[in-house]
């Protein structure tokens, strides 16, 4: 549970199936400018989910919550992920760039434990620190 004065961000997202999933980002007031590039890489870890491994969100809406002075970079919790805003805001800028590294792998990672928790795996003792990097 979160509770903040926050603002949100909302739109939709039409899975394989057809059904409709609600999205909503939650970020501290001022800061819904920079909410769009976070749903953005949501909606596209949906859909390469889907298209991957065949799996559609198995909830009628997800969450994420953004806020500054979250102590950690980010908590994956059933429908509602938890970021320090760093992670997962951008300007509008920014969006253009694919290849952000501190923001699209950390959203869709978060997003991918979701499903089955720890399907975001290690190959080898080595990425053992990518685990929660």
């Amino acid at each position: 549970m979160v509770a903040a004065d926050l603002e949100v961000l909302k739109d939709s997202f039409i899975s394989r199936s057809g059904k409709t999933k609600q999205l909503f980002i939650y970020v501290e007031p001022g800061k819904l400018d920079q909410a769009g590039w976070a749903m953005d890489c949501l909606k596209r870890a949906m859909k390469w989910d889907e298209r991957r491994f065949g799996l559609e969100l198995d909830l009628d809406q997800y969450k994420i919550v953004a806020v500054g002075d979250f102590n950690s970079g980010a908590m994956e919790n059933k429908g509602l992920n938890i970021f320090n805003t760093k992670y997962v805001l951008a300007r509008s800028r920014y969006r253009h760039r694919r290849r952000l590294p501190e923001h699209r792998p950390r959203g869709a990672h978060e997003y991918f434990h979701n499903w089955t928790g720890n399907r975001v795996t290690c190959r080898d003792w080595f990425q053992l620190s990518l685990k929660k990097a």
